[in-house]
């Protein structure tokens, strides 16, 4: 028996939709369209697939046991759509990538440089203002960077997302403040003053969180800037004490900031992810990226 694929998910917008007027807003058909689509559905069924109820639509058992398979061919033909499109980026010979603000600033740029100087056909596009998931539709970005506190919870089921970087997190305070001038400083001292948080950075305030949950203290939230520019400002003029990565903090001399010596800080780091897409939906261009991640980037792409 050959089913109607397009039969198939038709019912499946009516069933989700709950009522074939919903549906037909949604699917830009006609009713009478749907309806001969769903006769013809229950035709090969052998029975009613739902029963009217009211202005909506109540599901049959036969509907009912119709909706897991045509949710898998739906997801199924949305991965064709996304191999297709992977497989013509990798002809138009560009990388889209999107990133948190401060991975795009700090991070990526020494990064796509390289890239660059491999591959230098292959046009990249950085999108680095990216704070929430729903900001982007990932189906126009082949790589998204970001840090622990990104919501990963709608990411298409074929992204993997995995560590790509381990980042130690530098403590710093302004060049006057008084903590410079005592011999030794722990964290209850830090925590006399106030803690300058980011933002958009809750991948950083995370990983302090835990470092101080661990040792019995917590800090407040007195003062919150947006960015990590903003927490380096801050510092500078004596607003309180900041928490930044270390590659950062080696990059922003400017920032008229010292360091502080804290016992045991060496266990505190920012984990940095990458979420990509699986190898079979991986443009060349993914590829070639990913392996320079690890450090076997290729000297050419390969298609």
């Amino acid at each position: 028996m050959d089913i109607d694929a397009d039969q198939l998910l038709t019912f499946l917008v009516v069933a989700e939709q709950g009522s074939l007027t919903a549906a037909s807003r949604v699917l830009h058909r006609s009713q009478p369209a749907i309806s001969e689509r769903l006769q013809k559905l229950a035709e090969q069924v052998g029975e009613p697939l739902y029963r009217r109820e009211g202005r909506g639509i109540r599901l049959t058992g036969a509907g009912t046991a119709l909706l897991e398979p045509a949710r898998k061919l739906r997801a199924a033909l949305d991965d064709t759509a996304q191999a297709i499109v992977r497989r013509r980026r990798l002809q138009d010979d560009a990388l889209r990538i999107a990133a948190t603000p401060t991975l795009a600033h700090y991070f990526l740029p020494e990064l796509v440089a390289a890239f660059q100087g491999r591959h230098a056909r292959v046009r990249v596009h950085l999108k680095g203002d990216i704070t929430d998931r729903r900001q982007i539709a990932l189906g126009d970005w082949d790589l998204l960077f970001f840090d622990g506190g990104f919501d990963r919870a709608h990411l298409p089921p074929y992204y993997r997302v995995q560590p790509w970087r381990e980042e130690p997190i530098a403590c710093v305070v302004g060049p006057q403040h008084p903590l410079l001038r005592l011999p030794a400083v722990d964290w209850t001292d830090v925590l006399r003053f106030p803690v300058i948080w980011r933002d958009d950075g809750p991948g950083v305030r995370e990983a302090l969180a835990a470092e101080l949950a661990a040792r019995g203290l917590a800090a407040p939230f007195l003062l919150e800037v947006g960015g990590v520019d903003a927490v380096g400002a801050a510092v500078a003029a004596g607003a309180g004490i900041g928490f930044v990565a270390q590659s950062v903090l080696a990059q922003r001399p400017d920032w008229q900031v010292k360091p502080l010596a804290l016992p045991g800080a060496e266990t505190l780091h920012w984990t940095l992810y990458v979420a990509a897409p699986e190898p079979p939906y991986q443009s060349a261009g993914v590829r070639s990226f990913l392996a320079l991640l690890s450090g076997k980037a290729p000297s050419r792409l390969a298609t």
